[in-house]
């Protein structure tokens, strides 16, 4: 029986964090975060932001659905991607697990950042820290930046990418930015 108590294991953090990579990441952000590395994430002025900017890093499945709950909840919101190319498609999956909790990405196209003209009322929303750190390098640190999944209950620093996994997991995941989506876009209204 060792066998089925493993399986059920990586199952069960499959369904949870995508793969072990996830699940490593999240307790090693975790940790960070209850350590107060991400504080400044946190540190918004909110009453400067007029657009979120959802990035993550092919703008097919993450970024996407956090754009399309943000405006739904009545915020100017966009998203892109800091490795993706011009006009692609949603991720089929996230197509469909969007459409299972009244989302639609039939529309969605993908941006690449570069692509974007942003502006000082642009909050950039990452999914994870080392996109949070790129965007930081890439434009200077000239725009406010924060991760999405520090504004869900409990805080998740890391996000991780659904990309390749099964609908488990998607759920899960969307699940995740959905009650982060709208924790920004609450902050955001205030």
């Amino acid at each position: 029986m060792p066998g089925g108590i493993e399986m059920l294991s990586r199952k069960s953090i499959e369904g949870r964090f995508g793969s072990r990579r996830g699940f490593i990441r999240h307790i090693r952000y975790s940790v960070l975060h209850k350590l107060g590395r991400y504080q400044p994430y946190m540190a918004i002025d909110w009453r400067s932001i007029d657009r979120l900017v959802f990035v993550c890093k092919g703008n097919i499945c993450r970024s996407a659905f956090a754009e399309v709950v943000a405006k739904k909840e009545g915020f100017s919101a966009v998203s892109c991607g800091i490795d993706t190319i011009e006009n692609a498609p949603a991720n089929e999956n996230a197509i469909r697990v969007a459409q299972e909790m009244g989302y639609s990405l039939i529309q969605h196209r993908t941006t690449p950042i570069q692509s974007l003209t942003l502006t000082k009322s642009d909050l950039l929303v990452a999914m994870e820290p080392l996109q949070a750190t790129f965007l930081a390098k890439y434009l200077g640190r000239q725009y406010p930046c924060t991760l999405l999944g520090l504004w869900a209950t409990p805080a998740l620093p890391y996000v991780h990418d659904p990309y390749g996994g099964g609908e488990e997991y998607f759920r899960s995941c969307f699940g995740v930015i959905k009650m982060s989506a709208c924790g920004v876009a609450a902050n955001a209204g205030k």
